[in-house]
C-alpha cells in the first residue's frame, strides 16, 4: 500500500500492520461505545417502563400492550385495584412497613392470577390484564380472590386490615384505547363506599355521573358569585295553635339554560367537594335579609336550617352566624339549627356537647329524618334538641296499625322529655286527621304547600286559615 501516490513511496510493512492496527482499535473503540450507549438507553428505556416503588411495569408498557392485544382482536378485561386504606395506615407506621405491605399485595394478586401480566402507576393501585375469564362469573370470582388478599397482614408485629376496591372493564364493550379502558375501570372502583372492600363493573351511565360531579363542582363557586342560589320556604303548621308556626328553607340552584340539579345533587356534591359552608353562607346571608322584610310586614315565623355536622363542629362557622345574626340584630331562637338524626351514630358525643351549648346560648335545634338513624329508639333519649321531625317514611304509612302505634310511641315519647315532634311529608287529609288525633305538635308537607318563594309564602302566610284543610 503507497504511503505517498503522487511520489510513488510505498510503506513497509511493519507501517501498515500498525495503521491498520490503530484504524481496527478505533473502530472496535467506537463501536463500543454505541453499543454501550445503546445498551445504556435501553436500560434506561426500561427503567422509564418501571415503576420505582412497587417494582411493576407502568401504564407505559401497559398500553401497547393493550393496544397490541387489540390489534390482534384478543378480548381481556382490565382489573383495577386500589387499597383504599393504605394512606391511613402510612400515618402510623413507618415507610419501610408501607413497602412491606404493598409488595405482600402484589404476591398475593400475582398469585391468584399467575400468568396475567400487573402493572402499577401509583404505589397503592394496581392493573390486571386477564385475557382469560368468565364473564358471567368475574366478579364473583374477584371477589373471592380479593377474601384471601384481605386476610389481616402480619408484619414486623403488627397486623393490618386492608380494605381494597376492583373495578372491571370488558374490552369488547367498554372501549378499546388503553387510556380509555382504564379510566373506566378506575370509574368502576369509584363506586361503593370509600371504606368498603367491594368489585364494580363500568357502566356508562357512570360515566355520565362523574362528567356532571366535575361540572357542579366546578360551577358551585361561580354560582354563589352571581347570585344562582336562591331559598324557597314550605311552611309549618301548628296544630295547637292552627297557625303557621314557622317555615323550612331549602336552597335552589337556578342555572339558566344549562342542565337543572335538584338540591339533593348539589347538596351531596358540595358536602364531598368541601364547599358546602360556602352554600350554607349564602343560604344564611340571604335568609337574615328575608327575616328583617318579613318583620317589616309584621310576619313572625321561625326559620329552620339544614346545617351539617362538620359546619357545626367548626368554632368559625358558629362565630360567623353568631356575628351576621347578632350584626342584624335578629334573635338567635327564630333561627333553627337543623340537623340529621344519622350523623349521631359518628359523631354523637361531639355533636351533643356542641348542641347543649348552643341551647344554653338561646339556639333551637331541630333533627331531621327521624327514625332513619342507626339505633334510633336507643338514641332518643343522648339526643340534645328541642325539636324530633319524624320522617315521612313513618307518615306515608300512618294509617297502618304498627306505624301508628310506632308514631304514637314516638310522640308521647318525645313530649315527655319536654320536645316538640313535627311530622314531616303529610300528603293527605286522613295523615292531617290521625296526627292531630295522635296530638302531634305540628305538621308540614304537600298536602298544604310545596315550598314556595318569599313573595308567595308572605300571601300564603296572610291568608291561611287551617280550616281549609280540616
Amino acid at each position: 500500500m503507497p504511503l505517498d501516490v503522487p511520489r510513488g513511496i510505498m510503506q513497509s510493512t511493519e507501517n501498515w500492520i500498525i495503521r491498520l492496527l490503530i484504524y481496527m482499535t478505533i473502530g472496535f473503540t467506537t463501536g463500543y461505545i454505541f453499543q454501550k450507549n445503546v445498551d445504556m438507553y435501553k436500560t434506561l428505556r426500561e427503567k422509564d417502563l418501571i415503576n420505582d416503588f412497587t417494582g411493576l411495569y407502568n401504564t407505559s408498557k401497559l398500553f401497547p400492550e393493550i393496544n397490541n392485544l387489540n390489534q390482534n382482536n384478543e378480548d381481556f378485561c382490565l382489573v383495577f385495584f386500589k387499597i383504599m386504606n393504605l394512606e391511613d395506615i402510612s400515618m402510623y407506621v413507618d415507610f419501610g412497613i408501607i413497602k412491606d405491605i404493598i409488595h405482600k399485595s402484589i404476591e398475593d394478586i400475582q398469585e391468584k392470577y399467575e400468568g396475567n401480566d400487573l402493572y402499577s402507576d401509583n404505589y397503592n393501585e394496581y392493573i390486571l390484564v386477564l385475557k382469560d375469564y368468565n364473564k358471567i362469573d368475574i366478579n364473583k370470582i374477584i371477589k373471592n380472590n380479593l377474601e384471601d388478599v384481605l386476610n389481616a397482614i402480619e408484619i414486623n408485629n403488627y397486623s393490618f386490615q386492608l380494605i381494597i376496591k376492583a373495578g372491571v372493564a370488558f374490552s369488547d364493550e367498554d372501549g378499546s384505547e388503553g387510556a380509555d379502558l382504564l379510566n373506566k375501570a378506575r370509574i368502576a372502583a369509584d363506586q361503593g363506599e370509600n371504606y368498603e372492600s367491594g368489585v364494580y363493573n363500568y357502566d356508562s351511565n357512570l360515566d355520565n355521573e362523574r362528567k356532571l360531579y366535575y361540572e357542579i363542582s366546578s360551577c358551585i363557586l361561580n354560582g354563589i358569585k352571581n347570585k344562582e342560589f336562591y331559598l324557597v320556604y314550605q311552611p309549618i303548621i301548628s296544630l295547637e295553635t292552627n297557625k303557621i308556626s314557622g317555615v323550612e328553607v331549602l336552597a335552589r340552584w337556578n342555572r339558566g339554560e344549562r342542565q337543572s340539579i335538584g338540591p339533593a345533587t348539589f347538596i351531596k356534591i358540595a358536602e364531598e367537594t368541601g364547599l358546602i359552608q360556602k352554600i350554607t353562607k349564602e343560604v344564611i346571608s340571604q335568609l337574615v335579609e328575608q327575616i328583617l322584610q318579613w318583620e317589616s310586614f309584621g310576619i313572625d315565623i321561625k326559620v329552620s336550617v339544614n346545617i351539617t355536622a362538620g359546619e357545626l363542629l367548626d368554632d368559625s362557622f358558629r362565630e360567623w352566624v353568631r356575628n351576621i345574626l347578632n350584626v342584624n340584630n335578629i334573635d338567635r331562637s327564630k333561627l333553627e339549627i337543623e340537623i340529621t338524626e344519622r350523623v349521631f351514630a359518628k359523631q354523637g358525643e361531639k355533636l351533643n356537647k356542641v348542641l347543649k351549648q348552643l341551647q344554653e346560648k338561646g339556639w333551637f335545634v331541630s333533627i331531621d329524618d327521624y327514625g332513619t338513624g342507626y339505633n334510633t329508639f336507643k338514641n332518643l333519649e343522648e339526643i340534645i334538641a328541642n325539636i324530633i321531625k319524624v320522617d315521612k317514611h313513618y307518615i306515608d304509612r300512618i294509617d297502618q296499625k304498627y306505624i301508628n302505634n310506632l308514631v304514637k310511641h314516638i310522640i308521647d315519647s318525645v313530649q315527655e322529655m319536654g320536645m316538640t315532634v313535627v311530622a314531616e311529608g303529610v300528603e293527605t287529609k286522613e295523615q292531617l286527621l290521625i296526627l292531630k288525633e295522635l296530638k302531634c305538635n305540628k305538621i308540614q308537607g304537600y298536602y298544604f304547600s310545596k315550598p314556595l318563594i318569599a313573595e308567595d309564602l308572605a300571601e300564603y302566610y296572610k291568608t291561611f286559615d287551617i280550616n281549609d284543610y280540616m
